[in-house]
């Protein structure tokens, strides 16, 4: 009858030694290293990163050596236009000099200019011509000292000149009159003195067409002599239409 309980208490201590053995080791730290698991995202994410770095300074790269042949093509153009300027420049002082150019327009451009003065004093009626009676210049004798007149022998461009002195403390207005029409208007007038008025004329005249200076219907009618001048010459010759 001892066997049995015998045999029971060994066994019993056999399964309590065990169980200690066991609570013992799960007390023990662990001092070895867990390896860490490969994260294929994280890995992935910083290979990405870099690809669109690279590919953003290519582009970059790609960009700045395109403006660098543009700016090399403008370069070599610009270069070319001096060149072609330069060339330009040469042959201009290698022509004709510029005093046979004057010469030879001169040669062909006629001769027609006029000065004229009064001098002396005048009372005027309204629409009466000033008469500028002293004759200064008068190439191609288109103006006549008689009638005041400028009479255009050739057909061309013109430019007309005329000065108007007053009388003292008194006005008078006067006009260039091209055919019996106006085209400029001149103001002579001032207080305790003589006032003097100016104006000039660019016209296209035909061959006959008469030039003169007329006293207007307003304001007083004395021109004052010495002062008082009417000019006129040719600036282009024209073809008869």
């Amino acid at each position: 009858m001892m066997q049995p309980s015998h045999t029971v208490l060994s066994t019993f201590v056999m399964v309590v030694s065990s169980l200690l053995m066991s609570s013992a080791h799960s007390r023990l730290p662990d001092l070895a290293p867990k390896p860490q698991p490969y994260n294929a995202w994280v890995a992935g994410s910083n290979n990405c990163t870099c690809v669109r770095e690279l590919t953003q300074l290519k582009k970059e790269l790609q960009e700045e050596s395109q403006q660098r042949q543009e700016l090399k093509g403008a370069l070599e153009t610009y270069v070319s236009e001096l060149y072609e300027l330069r060339a330009m420049v040469r042959s201009l002082k290698n022509s004709t000099p510029p005093a046979e150019k004057y010469s030879s327009l001169a040669k062909a451009l006629p001769a027609v200019s006029f000065n004229a003065k009064l001098s002396y004093n005048r009372e005027l009626k309204p629409l009466d011509t000033v008469v500028f009676d002293t004759v200064i210049t008068n190439n191609g004798e288109a103006y006549n000292a008689e009638t005041g007149k400028f009479t255009a022998p050739v057909p061309g461009t013109y430019v007309f000149y005329a000065t108007i002195l007053s009388g003292y403390n008194t006005k008078v207005e006067t006009a260039i009159i091209i055919n019996d029409k106006e085209v400029a208007r001149m103001y002579s007038g001032a207080h305790d003195a003589h006032g003097s008025g100016s104006n000039a004329a660019i016209v296209n005249l035909k061959n006959g067409d008469s030039v003169w200076v007329r006293l207007l219907y307003q304001g007083g009618n004395h021109v004052h002599g010495y002062y008082s001048t009417f000019s006129g010459a040719i600036m282009t010759e024209q073809q008869e239409q």
